[in-house]
């Protein structure tokens, strides 16, 4: 290793220049001082003076515009309109009184009294009197915590007749509105303060007396300007003196190792990547130049090594967003990415393309039975063997809880069908048992390819393979189903490519997505109490059904959408009157979306119509709810809301008494499947009973598919409060309207 030479101080070469420049600037400074210090007191006299007046005209001006805009305020329609009816003053004091054109940055709230001076309603949050003096409007100055505020109350006044309706009174931040004026000369902004904590109907006067503040420098600036000038001068003969001396020595000693380090810097610039070896970098003279040189050279490679660790970062946060965290596949997202990047490239391309959809049988009750973490150990062996099967360039992706997919490209029909049967048999001779399973674990596959139909579009994959699985699942068909044209004519248009397109955009975009209502009455006297919320899909002047829109909801995972959606549009027609007042609204929600956090935030929309509705939450009881606890903390947060919540198709699954117990329940909605039993009389002590018990519990009960008079009484004698079916009303757009068979919308497998 090379011996380095070792640098010199700094401090030797500047403690002479600094020595001489100290003594001559001493010398100047002392003749400067004693002049500045006789104009100091003169002009601070007259800045303070100036500053006097100055925050006196910018409170007058503060008072002038919020009078001014509390006018303007008080003119608009909106205002006569609340004095004119003021049913909905909380609701427009909530949404419209802070967020219209008339009210600023400064102004902290608003409100509206009559013309005996009574607020028109009581705001909990509102920081004006419930009252005020009408014989003296205008202004008023108050002080809160240190906080300057002026009150402006002015008479709202009929345009017509001139006649005073009422009164509006504004609140208004003094300290905003003296941020917001340009003209403080004398005054620093930032220093006025209130010396006052709290104080009630003072003027401005008064206010002036308790307010402080400190002088900018500004004012002296003209008056100083000679004696600067004449100082300059002084200072630049002394400054010539030591640049004939000092400078071209300095100028020796420091110039070349500045120059020879800014090189360094614009090499290290050109290279920012390439570590560098210290030890073979120039010296530098001067100790503390040396010292920056070895300090950048060291930052340099420290950056350098961690732009490389931060690439690699980035590379395994990629990997990790693309990928399975419990299966170690690709995931929906990635599977989405390289769709399109599919559909992109080889849309004009001759190459052949096969999707291959894999769904495990009956999961859900393989989950329930023998618990979520065997479920996950199923879920792992399958991709694994599946996997196993493709080869490296083909990549498996979990799109949802159970279902698989692959993308084939150049590879023909015949071995697309070779490798689906492999899988198939692979899975099907898989050890399940070491698991502890004691019933088979077995696939459905569905395959399409772009040779079935030429003219289609590279994306019609999606839909055609979700009809092969549909039938695979079915009884009398293979496992594994190869689409063909066929099939979808069999599906009676389930998932034809256009009722998939419709049902697709209605659910992701609200895309002519429309609310039908069936009434749920009281079995006393038949009178509808609420009626629940059922979806349709309006698409090219036709109904698409329930029975049409949730496979492929559930298929393509898009329950949140929807459930979002129906919120929306429920809301809505809410807003335009389509529910009678007085009753009220259900609307279902999913299992995925009873775990969701942004739920709460959705339904607050509904919060308007708590006083006019009784609003309830179906939460479907045959849905699996894997997330108890979180989906008990939404719920129990939705009651404290106002909401009631709804067990709906109780009695249609395996886990009713589960979910009954484990969740916050109001209302139990019975099956239609158990309202039938009520017919069998062996069946009809089994209801009697499990209706007793429920009801002793303190819940209500409604009895769904009532669709006679002899049910009705039935159900009413076994404890039911409130019956639905189509014995009273059939779903409609239109509440009230007489339903009838031609009336396509009423009649679904799914209501």
């Amino acid at each position: 290793m090379a011996i380095r030479p070792k640098p010199l101080s700094f401090s030797l070469f500047t403690t002479l220049f600094v020595f001489l420049f100290l003594i001559l600037l001493f010398t100047l400074g002392n003749l400067t001082y004693l002049q500045f210090k006789k104009l100091d007191d003169k002009f601070r006299e007259a800045g303070e003076q100036s500053a006097a007046a100055e925050i006196e005209l910018a409170l007058i001006e503060a008072i002038g515009l919020s009078e001014d805009k509390t006018l303007r305020l008080a003119a608009w329609e909106e205002i006569r309109q609340q004095l004119d009816n003021s049913t909905f003053y909380s609701y427009w004091y909530r949404y419209r009184a802070k967020n219209n054109e008339f009210v600023t940055a400064y102004n902290l709230d608003v409100a509206i009294y009559d013309i005996q001076g009574r607020v028109l309603a009581p705001i909990d949050t509102s920081l004006l009197p419930t009252e005020i003096d009408t014989r003296n409007p205008g202004y008023s100055i108050q002080v809160r915590d240190a906080n300057p505020l002026i009150l402006v109350i002015s008479p709202v006044v009929d345009p017509v007749s001139g006649k005073t309706q009422g009164y509006l009174a504004t609140l208004n931040r003094l300290v905003t509105i003296f941020n917001s004026l340009s003209h403080f000369n004398y005054i620093d902004r930032n220093s006025i303060r209130i010396t006052i904590e709290e104080a009630e109907g003072l003027s401005s006067q008064a206010l002036l007396e308790h307010i402080e503040y400190r002088l900018t420098g500004d004012p002296y600036a003209k008056a100083i300007k000679p004696l600067i000038k004449e100082s300059l001068l002084q200072l630049a003969a002394t400054a010539l003196i030591l640049t004939l001396f000092i400078f071209p020595l300095a100028a020796w000693l420091l110039n070349r190792p500045i120059l020879q380090l800014s090189k360094q810097i614009d090499m290290l610039q050109s290279s920012p990547h390439t570590p560098v070896i210290q030890e073979r970098a120039k010296p530098l003279f001067i100790k503390e130049l040396d010292k920056i040189q070895s300090s950048l050279y060291a930052y340099h490679n420290k950056l350098s090594q961690a732009h490389t660790t931060l690439n690699q970062k980035n590379q395994e946060l990629d990997d990790l967003a693309q990928h399975d965290p419990l299966t170690g596949v690709m995931n929906r997202r990635a599977f989405d990415a390289y769709w399109r990047e599919v559909n992109d490239v080889f849309k004009h391309s001759t190459n052949e393309i096969c999707l291959i959809l894999f769904d495990i049988n009956h999961f859900k009750a393989l989950n329930d039975t023998y618990g979520h973490h065997t479920g996950d150990e199923i879920l792992i062996a399958i991709a694994q063997t599946i996997n196993s099967i493709l080869h490296n360039r083909e990549q498996l992706f979990r799109l949802s809880g159970d279902e698989f997919a692959t993308i084939l490209i150049g590879i023909p029909p015949r071995k697309a069908m070779q490798i689906a049967k492999q899988c198939h048999l692979a899975i099907t001779n898989y050890p399940f048992d070491k698991l502890g399973i004691n019933e088979p674990v077995r696939i459905s596959i569905g395959l399409a390819d772009t040779s079935t139909d030429s003219d289609e579009n590279i994306n019609a994959l999606q839909w055609q393979a979700d009809v092969a699985i549909h039938f695979a699942k079915r009884p009398g068909y293979s496992s594994i189903v190869h689409f063909k044209p066929e099939l979808a004519e069999n599906a009676r248009g389930l998932f034809s490519s256009q009722t998939h397109s419709a049902v697709y955009e209605a659910v992701t975009k609200g895309t002519g997505l429309v609310m039908h209502y069936q009434p749920i009455v009281d079995l006393e006297d038949g009178k509808p109490q609420y009626f629940e919320a059922l979806v349709r899909i309006v698409h090219d002047g036709q109904l698409i059904m329930p029975s049409h829109i949730f496979p492929l909801v559930e298929a393509r995972s898009l329950d949140q959408d929807l459930d979002f959606h129906v919120i929306e549009k429920t809301v809505s027609d809410l807003q335009q009157g389509r529910i009678p007042s007085n009753t009220g609204v259900s609307i279902n929600i999913s299992a995925p979306t009873i775990v969701e956090n942004e739920l709460v935030n959705r339904l607050a929309a509904f919060k308007p119509f708590m006083d006019n509705y009784k609003l309830l939450i179906e939460v479907t009881e045959t849905a699996l709810i894997t997330q108890l606890q979180t989906a008990r903390k939404n719920l129990e947060i939705l009651r404290n809301m106002g909401f009631s919540i709804a067990l709906d198709d109780f009695g249609s699954g395996y886990s009713s008494l589960r979910y009954l117990g484990a969740m916050p329940v109001d209302v139990v909605k019975f099956d239609i499947t158990l309202t039938r039993l009520v017919d069998d009389r062996a069946n009809n002590l089994i209801l009697n009973h499990l209706a007793k018990m429920i009801t002793e519990s303190g819940h209500l009960l409604v009895a769904e598919g009532i669709e006679t008079a002899q049910i009705a009484e039935q159900m009413t004698k076994l404890g039911f409060r409130y019956g639905q079916g189509y014995y009273f009303g059939r779903p409609a757009r239109k509440i009230g309207k007489s339903a009838s068979r031609e009336d396509s919308a009423n009649y679904s497998a799914k209501s």
